[in-house]
């Protein structure tokens, strides 16, 4: 890797914590009242939308869709913060992800295509790949609706990341995977996953009522 290139990777890692920086900052000002924890889930989804792909940053270290940041643990660099943010930009970093994730299921899982362990060991996961990019964007879409039914009114957390994935999916497949499965995966995954929590609550409120 030459010097021009060391030097684009420094810059963009520094663009990233920068845009990161603003989004804590907002985080910390509106994150008290409903509409404020709408626009950081919606803020936070569009931000970490991108943020599986920063292992190019990190070439060759990691490998292009590396196991570490084609996961949820990207998403649950809040938690770095204590409970100063609250949980609504999780929740949206989560939808993000997850969003990545389920989008990047539709790629065959040859070459680049595959999930890839870092160095030194450099193997891909092959067919596991699907596994493994479908149960983290399950488990993200798991941790979403979970905070967000426990911040937002409950008549509106469902539909509103339903309607936030799949809008979020519409826009990468159109900018990144020229599909509407996009659409369809992105709509299918949280439905999935809002309806398990959804009947968690539902049988947890009726053993306690």
């Amino acid at each position: 890797m030459n010097t021009r290139e060391n030097a684009r990777g420094t810059r963009r890692r520094g663009q990233f914590i920068q845009i990161l920086g603003i989004g804590v900052n907002i985080a910390d000002q509106t994150g008290r009242t409903v509409f404020g924890r709408l626009g950081l889930m919606i803020l936070m989804a569009w931000l970490f939308l991108g943020v599986p792909d920063l292992d190019h940053l990190f070439l060759p270290i990691l490998h292009h869709r590396s196991i570490l940041t084609h996961s949820i643990l990207p998403g649950l660099v809040f938690l770095l913060f204590g409970r100063s943010f609250g949980a609504a930009p999780i929740a949206g970093a989560m939808i993000g992800i997850s969003v990545h994730l389920a989008c990047d299921m539709l790629s065959p899982m040859v070459g680049f295509g595959q999930v890839w362990l870092p160095a030194p060991i450099k193997a891909p996961l092959g067919p596991f790949s699907y596994f493994w990019l479908g149960g983290n964007a399950l488990i993200g879409y798991g941790i979403a609706f979970t905070i967000a039914s426990m911040t937002l009114p409950s008549a509106i957390a469902l539909p509103f990341i339903i309607a936030l994935s799949g809008i979020t999916g519409a826009a990468y497949g159109a900018l990144n995977e020229q599909s509407m499965a996009s659409v369809v995966v992105s709509v299918f995954f949280p439905a999935i996953a809002g309806t398990v929590v959804w009947q968690r609550r539902q049988r947890r409120s009726g053993v306690n009522s």
